[in-house]
């Protein structure tokens, strides 16, 4: 079994893993969960979803609980889930099937649906799995011991946000994954209506953290010996807090960020285009330990596209920020997301989404087959484009940008670069994994072979998937 990174740190004890409600501050302490000890949680998706993962981890930890050794050992499972991709509930109702005995066996054991799909579905997953105990959306993160406890009492317990709502509960103790890195939540949300977007219903409207909260965060981690700091949000460039001259924005908090003491890189990530001011690409050029590294999705160059999606830019605009951008920051790296064959698209829309790939020169890219999301407006519309035709073009797509990114790779030989390493890679071949200063923290990774001293094995949580013993989070390869 290969080894793995956790945390190595000894807590400060008025930072004792906690969940915090409205009715219960930060230093309150709970009695462990009268017949709970063991928890795993089962994570797909986005880097929010890893972060809400940490946090439930950090609250159940202080509540007594540990990791499982595996799933058939654990008193507690929650899937933690994404509504981003095709059939995500089908894939989520498929991994309950296949709990359902292990349930059945094990009636104390409680079983919880949460994240995006438990949003979505809410109360009908009861109906169709009447086995789960648990069902609650992302931002209520901090009823889960009241959760668990009602379930006992009642047999389904479950909680919801209004997707309206526009607060943020802060919550403490996370038991971060990385022994490098840390993810701080900085806002929830999207207040954008992309036609395809679910994110709006699941996520809800935008909530933005006071900086003096974000800070705070980032100082704890860097004194903690976290050296990389990564932003996180669903429209992380639209962060902002209070107004006027004294009003901060999200330049002036990544500025704030990057001089910290002891952080050595700083990312974040997802910037919206019609968010992704001047004033950001200036601070990033100011700022050395901001990484040169950039996600900055596009979905398409078709400009009658762009506006059947609703994304407030043209493929000029874009354009525009990735020339001030790279003239600024020459050796940024850019990856992005593309969307192929949504409603209306023609072939002579997908050749200009084709000319932007080329001319932009992405170092990697996330595409996907559009596919109708619940409750979008896109889904109301005729689904126009064949899934052949679909695939023959993300086909194209990808033999563009392979020959694009075997070009680019090809101008790394023979150089020197620092490598935040992350820990041993998943070849299990004895080589270590990381990133770069000018590459995305989970998509581009530098080998090296294992002339760095091993790191201890740690009681912790993990994100790979296929390999869950000893873990506590099982981070998957595909959005359900």
């Amino acid at each position: 079994m290969p080894e793995f990174l956790a945390i190595n740190r000894t807590p400060n004890p008025s930072m004792v893993p906690v969940a915090v409600s409205d009715t219960m501050t930060a230093t309150e302490h709970r009695p462990v969960i009268e017949g709970l000890s063991t928890y795993r949680i089962e994570t797909w998706g986005c880097q929010m979803n890893e972060h809400d993962s940490e946090k439930m981890a950090g609250v159940l930890e202080s509540f007594g609980l540990r990791p499982a050794v595996s799933e058939h050992d654990a008193d507690i499972i929650l899937l933690n889930t994404c509504s981003v991709r095709e059939k995500a509930s089908h894939k989520v109702f498929t991994r309950l099937g296949q709990l359902r005995m292990q349930k059945a066996a094990r009636p104390g054991m409680v079983l919880g649906v949460c994240g995006c799909v438990a949003q979505q579905e809410q109360d009908d997953i009861f109906k169709r799995a009447p086995f789960v105990d648990l069902v609650f959306g992302p931002r209520r993160l901090t009823s889960l011991p009241d959760l668990i406890e009602e379930s006992r009492r009642t047999r389904h317990a479950s909680a919801f946000f209004d997707p309206g709502d526009n607060q943020v509960l802060e919550m403490e103790g996370a038991l971060r994954v990385s022994r490098t890195r840390a993810y701080i939540t900085i806002m929830e949300g999207c207040n954008k209506n992309c036609t395809f977007c679910i994110v709006p219903f699941t996520r809800g409207r935008e909530a933005c953290r006071a900086p003096e909260a974000i800070l705070q965060e980032v100082h704890d981690c860097a004194q903690s010996g976290l050296s990389e700091i990564e932003l996180l949000g669903q429209n992380v460039n639209a962060w902002h807090h209070g107004g006027g001259t004294g009003g901060w924005d999200f330049s002036r908090l990544l500025g704030v960020v990057a001089d910290t003491t002891d952080v050595r890189r700083v990312r974040f990530t997802t910037s919206h285009p019609l968010h992704f001011k001047n004033s950001i690409i200036d601070t990033m050029a100011a700022h050395d330990t901001i990484c040169r590294h950039l996600h900055l999705p596009f979905q398409s160059g078709s400009d009658p596209i762009l506006a059947r999606m609703r994304r407030g830019y043209t493929k000029l605009e874009f354009m525009d920020r990735i020339e001030r951008l790279r003239r600024l920051i020459p050796e940024i790296a850019v990856s992005t997301d593309v969307i192929v064959g949504f409603p209306g698209e023609t072939e002579a829309d997908f050749q200009l989404t084709l000319d932007v790939v080329r001319e932009v020169r992405f170092d990697s890219i996330f595409s996907f087959l559009y596919s109708p999301r619940p409750a979008t407006p896109a889904s109301e519309w005729p689904d126009d484009v064949t899934l052949e035709e679909k695939k023959e073009r993300l086909h194209r797509l990808h033999a563009v940008q392979s020959d694009i990114q075997l070009e680019k790779h090809r101008e790394m030989e023979g150089r020197t670069v620092e490598v935040l390493v992350d820990g041993p890679s998943s070849r299990g071949d004895g080589t270590m994994c990381g990133a770069m200063h000018a590459t995305a923290s989970g998509c581009a990774r530098a080998f090296h072979r294992r002339s760095l001293r091993p790191p201890v094995r740690q009681r912790g949580v993990a994100r790979r998937a296929g390999d869950s013993r000893g873990r506590s989070i099982h981070q998957t390869d595909s959005a359900p």
